[in-house]
């Protein structure tokens, strides 16, 4: 049977792109869109990677999913959607979370919703929605939620608002929850903690800290997205993609420092809890002068939140359904990963 078409948003930025990539190998059709502005060249500043999606031979439709008018020429004709279309940012006001992840994926239903070709929307969720704090190890589909900042709060919202429209309009819809999720292209969020890492000549980190680190490689995430797209079972379902490896932030950095051949130093017991409160501070401080230049943040208070917290999210709703991930060990996609910068030049 000739596979269905499927429709990659946000198809330019980092997970997009590995989205279109992951559907072409598997042969599928592939309409990608994204803001006209994002396809006009790559920009490893924005995570801008439209080169890549030319370069797989997937058909590029411009649209503004703010914008209604634009998105029906997009989902016209297609069976299955992948939706990762959003602002990505803890930094982002929340009028403009709001508008472009709630408001985008109500204008993308709504017009879905008229195409009879239309099958299934995978929609990408976040690992962070869960309220970490109380719900207890491992985390898992069924914790407390309990979103910590606007973004995820954005997220959940367009959440809830799919499952309600869906079963109004009876549409068959998966979300993914990825977690920590890193991965050649990866510029922003798991980038932003390994790129450093290494690129740095001497990493060191107390020998207490043994809080392990969710990781999940963007590749499985966009697997996971189209195992679960092909698969009626696991319609109406929710899954958190996330490896088995649970590395410790002290295990990550010296694995680091010996994958880069560089210098790891074993420090003495430091409290994590004294090192957040100095570091809080020193985040907002960069958010409000990155904020007033128009730039990204290299240090986000949300994300200095988590430091000390011992973070293990379970895969096993997922692994049941007999998915098996690429990379289980984040050793050997960090390594693929630090070996792809290294190549292009980004460390």
């Amino acid at each position: 049977m000739k596979k269905p078409l499927c429709l990659v948003t946000g198809a330019c930025g980092f997970m997009g792109s590995h989205m279109v990539e992951v559907l072409v190998e598997a042969g599928y059709p592939v309409r990608a869109t994204d803001l006209a502005s994002a396809h006009e060249r790559d920009d490893i500043k924005k995570g801008r990677f439209p080169s890549v999606i030319d370069q797989a031979g997937a058909e590029f439709v411009p649209a503004d999913l703010t914008d209604p008018s634009t998105i029906e020429k997009v989902v016209e004709g297609v069976g299955y959607v992948f939706h990762l279309g959003a602002i990505f940012s803890y930094s982002a006001p929340w009028s403009l979370l709001e508008r472009v992840n709630v408001g985008g994926t109500k204008n993308l239903l709504s017009a879905l919703s008229r195409q009879e070709s239309f099958r299934k929307i995978v929609y990408w969720g976040a690992g962070g929605i869960y309220d970490i704090k109380r719900a207890g190890l491992p985390i898992t589909e069924e914790s407390p939620i309990g979103p910590a900042n606007n973004y995820l709060k954005s997220k959940l919202q367009a959440e809830e608002y799919l499952k309600e429209f869906a079963e109004t309009h009876e549409m068959a819809w998966s979300i993914v929850r990825g977690t920590t999720v890193y991965g050649p292209r990866g510029v922003y969020g798991a980038g932003q903690m390994i790129m450093p890492a290494a690129s740095a000549p001497v990493l060191a980190a107390p020998k207490n800290w043994t809080f392990r680190l969710p990781f999940v490689h963007g590749r499985d995430v966009c697997r996971a997205a189209l195992y679960l797209a092909e698969r009626s079972e696991c319609d109406g379902e929710d899954y958190i993609v996330n490896d088995d490896s649970e590395l410790t932030m002290t295990g990550y950095l010296a694995f680091m420092a010996d994958l880069t051949g560089h210098l790891f130093l074993p420090l003495p017991a430091i409290s994590a809890d004294k090192v957040r409160s100095i570091l809080l501070p020193l985040a907002g401080m960069v958010q409000g002068l990155t904020s007033r230049m128009g730039l990204s943040s290299p240090l986000e208070r949300d994300s200095i939140e988590y430091l000390g917290l011992d973070l293990v999210f379970s895969n096993k709703k997922l692994k049941s359904t007999g998915f098996e991930f690429q990379y289980p060990d984040a050793r050997v996609g960090l390594a693929d990963t630090v070996a792809w910068y290294q190549k292009n030049g980004w460390i």
